[in-house]
C-alpha cells in the first residue's frame, strides 16, 4: 500500500545524502523540520506529536518516519492504495459537456477539482472520522466567495460526528444534515467535478469521503435537483424548455395518478362525455376500486424498478422487457387494471425519471406520490389539495445550513428566478446567488453580445469598388 518509489527515494535520501555532522548539531524537534527543508522536497510530509495520530496514519497507508531523540514523527504521503479508474459519469450522464466523473480515491478527486478551479483561494481542510474506519474527509471552499458562517458551521457539525465508521458519503450527509427526517434531499450529491466547480463558485461548500465517488455540495434549494449540469452546456431557450419540462414531469409523477383517481370516483362531470363512457367501458370489468387498481399498478412499477436496478445490467434490461410488455399486457387482459390506469401510471413513472439527474429526489417523489394518491382517493381534488399544502408548508420549514429550502419562492423573489426555475444566458449571470450571501457577489462583468460595428465586407469587394471609383 506504499509507493515503492517514493519509498526507496526517501530510504536513498536518509542513507547516502544525509550528512552526519550535520545531524549532529540539530536536536529535538528541529531535526524533523531540518529533514523536512534539505532532504523530503519531493514528499509531502507534515510533523505529528500524537502517537494515536500517528497510529491512524499508518492505518491509513501512509509512510511514518520516527527519528532518534526526536519527539516529533513525521508522516510522509507515499501512499499507492489500488483505485479504478476515471470513467464517465453514470448517474449524471450528459450529451455536451465533460465526461470525467469521480472515483474513490480523494486524492484523485481533490486533483480533479483543481485541476478545473485554479484558484489561490480553494481551501482545503482534512479530517479523519470514524473510530474504526479513520476515514479521511476533505472539506472545500473558496475563501473570499464562500459565507464564512456557512463554512464554520460546517466545521461545528463535522467536529462533532462519534461513530466507529464513514463508510460512504452518504453516512456523513445523515448526520450533518439539519433535519433528521426528511422526504426530500437537503444535501446535493453528484459525481461530476464541473458540478462542483460551479458549486464553488456560487458559494457552497464542498465534502469529499475516501471511498466514495459521490461528492457533497452544501447548502441546498429544491430547485437545485431540477436542474442538469447540460442545461448550461445548450443554448439557453432550449434549456429554459428543458426545465419547464422537468418541472411538468414532477407535476405529473407526484399528482397525476391522484387526480385521475380522485376525479373517477369524486368528479366526474369534469370529464367529456365521450371520455366518460371509454373510462367507464374500460373499468366495467375491474372488480376493484379506482384507488386499489392504481395502488396494484404502483407495486407493480416498483417491483419492476428494482428488479432493474439490482440485477445485472444484461438480465435486467431482458426483465424490464418481460415486465413492460408481457406482464402489462397480461394485467389488463385478465382484468385486474383498466388501460387508461396502466396510461396513467406509466405517464408518471416517465415522468419520474425525467425530472433530473438527482436519484435521490426521483426516490422521495415515489413516496409522496402514494401519499397523494390516498389524499385524492379519500377526499377528491379537496384531500389531494390539502396534501399538497401540508407538503409545502413542511418544505417551507426546511433548512440546509440555515438556508431555506425554498429559497427565493418562500418569499418570492422575483429577480433570481431568471437563472433559478428558468436557464439565464451565461452573459446576464452577472450575480451570484444571493442566498448563499457570498463575499463577492460579482461573478462576471462580460457586456452582452453585440455585432460588429461595420459590416465585414466580402472577398473581392473592396477591389470591385476600386475599379468602379476608377472608371
Amino acid at each position: 500500500m506504499i509507493d515503492d518509489r517514493a519509498s526507496q527515494d526517501v530510504f536513498h535520501s536518509l542513507m547516502l545524502d544525509l550528512p552526519r555532522e550535520k545531524v549532529e548539531r540539530v536536536h529535538g524537534s528541529e531535526l524533523a523540520d531540518y529533514l523536512c527543508q534539505r532532504f523530503l522536497p519531493l514528499i509531502s510530509a507534515s510533523r505529528v506529536e500524537d502517537l494515536n495520530e500517528l497510529k491512524r496514519w499508518v492505518l491509513m497507508s501512509k509512510l511514518i518516519l520516527l527519528l532518534d531523540g526526536c519527539p516529533v514523527g513525521l508522516m510522509l504521503d507515499a501512499e499507492s492504495v489500488p483505485s479504478r479508474q476515471i470513467t464517465e459519469p453514470v448517474v449524471e450522464s450528459v450529451v455536451a459537456g465533460p465526461r470525467d466523473s469521480f472515483v474513490e480515491s480523494l486524492k484523485v478527486n481533490t486533483a480533479l477539482v483543481r485541476g478545473r478551479l485554479g484558484d489561490v483561494k480553494l481551501k482545503s481542510e482534512n479530517y479523519i472520522l470514524g473510530r474504526r474506519t479513520n476515514t479521511m474527509v476533505t472539506l472545500m471552499f473558496v475563501e473570499d466567495i464562500a459565507n464564512p458562517k456557512i463554512v464554520e458551521e460546517a466545521r461545528k457539525r463535522i467536529r462533532r460526528i462519534d461513530i466507529d465508521g464513514i463508510i460512504d458519503s452518504s453516512y456523513l450527509k445523515e448526520l450533518i444534515q439539519d433535519t433528521a427526517y426528511s422526504l426530500f434531499p437537503l444535501i446535493k450529491r453528484t459525481e461530476r467535478p464541473d458540478r462542483v466547480v460551479a458549486d464553488l463558485l456560487e458559494g457552497r461548500f464542498v465534502l469529499l469521503v475516501e471511498g466514495s465517488p459521490m461528492v457533497l455540495t452544501a447548502p441546498s434549494i429544491f430547485v437545485d435537483f431540477l436542474q442538469s449540469p447540460e442545461d448550461y452546456y445548450q443554448n439557453p431557450l432550449v434549456g429554459v424548455g428543458l426545465r419547464i419540462l422537468r418541472q411538468t414531469s414532477l407535476f405529473l409523477s407526484t399528482s397525476m395518478p391522484a387526480i385521475y383517481v380522485a376525479i373517477t370516483t369524486y368528479h366526474q362531470e369534469m370529464l367529456p362525455i365521450p371520455l366518460i363512457f371509454n373510462v367507464s367501458g374500460a373499468r366495467e370489468a375491474v372488480p376493484f376500486p379506482a384507488f386499489l387498481e392504481a395502488l396494484l399498478m404502483l407495486a407493480l412499477f416498483e417491483l419492476l424498478w428494482e428488479a432493474g436496478v439490482r440485477l445485472p445490467r444484461v438480465v435486467g434490461a431482458a426483465v424490464n422487457i418481460v415486465g413492460a410488455l408481457i406482464l402489462g399486457q397480461a394485467v389488463i387482459q385478465a382484468g385486474f387494471v383498466s388501460p387508461a390506469m396502466v396510461v396513467v401510471i406509466a405517464v408518471a413513472a416517465i415522468a419520474n425519471f425525467t425530472m433530473g439527474s438527482n436519484y435521490e429526489l426521483a426516490s422521495g417523489m415515489r413516496l409522496i406520490r402514494v401519499i397523494t394518491l390516498a389524499g385524492g382517493a379519500a377526499l377528491g381534488l379537496y384531500g389531494y389539495a390539502l396534501v399538497v399544502m401540508v407538503f409545502l408548508i413542511y418544505m417551507a420549514g426546511l433548512r440546509s445550513f440555515g438556508v431555506p429550502y425554498m429559497g427565493y419562492m418562500n418569499p418570492l423573489i422575483w429577480k433570481p428566478m431568471k437563472d433559478i426555475i428558468f436557464r439565464a444566458p451565461i452573459w446576464d449571470a452577472t450575480q451570484r446567488p444571493s442566498l448563499f450571501r457570498p463575499l463577492d457577489p460579482d461573478r462576471s462583468k462580460t457586456p452582452r453580445p453585440s455585432p460588429a460595428a461595420g459590416r465585414t465586407p466580402l472577398p473581392g469587394e473592396n477591389r470591385d469598388a476600386r475599379k468602379r471609383k476608377d472608371r
